[in-house]
């Protein structure tokens, strides 16, 4: 791509309008989960969801870290973002685009090396991506040492009212539930996926107010205006949990941790109550990890409907006390 006719460049303000038609483009293309990161990804039968249909003004608003692009003739023909995570010194990829051309491959590999390239300058720890289960997605980061260790479903539920739900149930999670939903997502995830994620008690102390814990495919990519957390209390344990975000443009975010032999499907209705009109009203997306047996099953008795499904990947930079044994796709 480091010819007279192309080039691997930082962004610029300027470039912003091109980007907007670049990644409109590339997402609303019938091969876009192939060209981007594709997520959420696509299903093959309807509902056919893509990221420009769900969320109309979907550009994140989140600052990048770092924003590379491809120039070829005077033109832009990709773009890669990633944002830092707080609190961590790793980065998330959140984009990775290509417009449709024999070098859309080589465009991509370019971009995506650039980007890794700038963060060995800032000492990131680790990159992580979630992206479409396709070979054209799953080569390339394996190209680069991403190693995929979970899948993730995204669920969506239309705009629609809502039957039942016991809102007075649940409780708002505080800094002083951090120990309790610690042990809720130690119970629902399988240890080798644990080691790899490498959350103590201390992360889940932001869950009302951060959207990072738990990790999924979609909060990096989506723009919050604010952020809550219900849990629903079992004895000295918490057998639920749900984290909100609320967005201003394009369908809300859920995410929901449910203990075996809890009643997830009422505790998403009393979660879809106290998320109110609004969130009902504009959609809502939710990602839950294939292992999360439980978890789907209420998501689906709740109204939701899988729309697609998505590898988590991880790319281990710097040596730690954690490094764990990387482990296939469940």
């Amino acid at each position: 791509m480091k010819d007279a006719a192309g080039s691997i460049r930082p962004a610029r303000l300027t470039d912003r309008p091109a980007l907007v038609a670049l990644s409109r483009q590339v997402h609303e293309g019938s091969e876009g989960f192939r060209r981007s990161l594709g997520v959420p990804a696509r299903s093959a039968a309807p509902p056919q969801i893509s990221l420009a249909a769900l969320m109309p003004s979907w550009l994140p608003l989140r600052s990048p870290s770092v924003h590379m692009v491809a120039e070829w003739d005077g033109r832009l023909v990709g773009s890669c973002r990633a944002v830092e995570e707080p609190h961590r010194d790793d980065w998330v990829i959140t984009e990775l685009d290509a417009a449709d051309s024999p070098m859309a491959s080589e465009v991509r590999f370019a971009l995506l090396q650039a980007v890794i390239e700038e963060g060995g300058k800032r000492d990131v720890a680790r990159y992580h991506a979630a992206c479409a289960d396709v070979p054209e997605n799953m080569e390339l980061f394996g190209q680069v040492n991403f190693m995929a260790y979970a899948s993730e479903e995204i669920w969506y539920r239309p705009p629609g009212r809502l039957e039942g739900g016991r809102p007075e149930d649940l409780q708002p999670a505080t800094p002083a539930d951090a120990w309790h939903l610690f042990d809720l997502w130690t119970h629902t995830t399988p240890p080798a996926i644990a080691r790899i994620e490498g959350y103590g008690a201390q992360d889940w102390e932001l869950v009302g107010h951060e959207a990072v814990v738990p990790r999924s495919s979609l909060n990096p990519i989506l723009h919050f205006s604010a952020v809550n957390a219900w849990l629903l209390p079992e004895g000295q344990r918490v057998a639920s949990f749900a984290q909100h975000g609320a967005c201003r443009a394009g369908p809300h975010y859920l995410r929901f941790l449910v203990r075996d032999g809890a009643d997830g499907a009422a505790f998403l209705g009393a979660v879809l109550k106290a998320a109110g009109n609004e969130a009902l009203s504009a959609g809502i997306l939710a990602p839950v990890r294939t292992y999360e047996s439980t978890g789907k099953q209420a998501a689906e008795a709740a109204g939701f409907e899988a729309v697609g499904q998505v590898s988590v990947l991880v790319r281990e930079v710097l040596a730690s006390a954690r490094q764990p044994a990387m482990v296939p796709a469940v």
